[in-house]
């Protein structure tokens, strides 16, 4: 994740996909220093590298002492000094930005960090997972999917957090790259005849990732079926129905689909919040993978 930080030492902050530094209010970080401006630079990620440039201030922006020019943009990678005035930074971490939450009025567990593009809000009723959608950023809760914009406050119980959500262009993918993606995964469920076991493996390419029997892959297989017995719907099905075929409740239901979501994503596997897609706007669910098989266990 993007981290800026005094050369010194002290403050540092997590950087977005676009940040203005500077000492006015409507800088995304806010410095101190007499001989900062108010908008003195923008520090933004670009899809490969972090970029700052100059905003016209008056006493310059340096990259590792070097002054930049009139709207040049110099690359900045980890260790970089960049100084502001006689103000230093330093790019501590250049990895790409990463959602995460900052709690209104700080106090306990004040920064909350996605993991695998999940970002998890503690409250009642397990909280709330603010997910990567196809289309976007989407807040789920036990109740309801909806839309969700980088910099909205959101409340959850007694909490209210404001989100920022990383919406950078994505760096130029290697066609023979190794990375697991979701949608190129198959799957292969193993379930007794009780359907009290239920193992769960994925395959992509000659790599296996086996996720053992699990109680979560049932609702996962229950939405295999879905998709297998109606293609013409392409496996969406109203949560209500859905809960009726798991005689589960809504809570049980948010929380298997987040133990999915966490188990794909510690996986490695790029797209893991889709492994059970909701349609926003809507109550419908559906498996996020076409490609699977469903097998009995042999010797129950």
């Amino acid at each position: 994740m993007g981290l800026l930080r005094k050369l010194e030492g002290g403050a540092g902050w997590l950087l977005r996909t676009r940040d203005i530094l500077g000492r006015s209010q409507a800088c995304t970080i806010r410095l101190d220093g007499p001989q900062v401006s108010g908008e003195h630079a923008v520090l933004r990620w670009t899809g490969a590298h972090w970029h700052i440039q100059d905003l016209g201030s008056r006493n310059g922006v340096y990259v590792d002492g070097r002054r930049l020019g009139q709207d040049e943009r110099a690359v900045v990678r980890a260790g970089a000094v960049i100084g502001l005035g006689t103000a230093a930074y330093t790019l501590s971490d250049d990895a790409p930005p990463i959602a995460f939450a900052t709690r209104v009025g700080g106090g306990a567990e004040a920064t909350i960090l996605a993991v695998g593009e999940i970002l998890t809000l503690p409250g009642p009723g397990d909280g709330a997972m603010i997910v990567r959608a196809a289309a976007g950023w989407s807040l789920e809760d036990a109740d309801e999917v909806r839309r969700i914009a980088d910099d909205e406050v959101v409340i959850v119980g007694d909490a209210a957090w404001r989100v920022c959500l990383p919406d950078a262009p994505a760096a130029t993918a290697d066609a023979h790259g190794d990375g697991p993606r979701l949608d190129a995964l198959r799957l292969r469920f193993t379930v007794s005849r009780d359907e009290e076991y239920v193992e769960l493996v994925a395959f992509h390419r000659e790599r296996m990732f086996d996720f053992k029997a699990r109680a979560h892959h049932y609702p996962l297989l229950v939405l295999a079926r879905v998709r297998l017995r109606a293609p013409a719907a392409e496996g969406w099905i109203d949560q209500n129905e859905l809960l009726r075929l798991l005689r589960f409740d809504r809570s049980q239901l948010h929380r298997d689909i987040h133990r999915l979501r966490v188990e794909f994503g510690e996986a490695g596997i790029e797209g893991a919040p889709r492994v059970v897609e909701r349609r926003a706007g809507t109550r419908k669910l559906r498996i996020g993978v076409a490609d699977f098989e469903i097998v009995p266990l042999a010797n129950p």
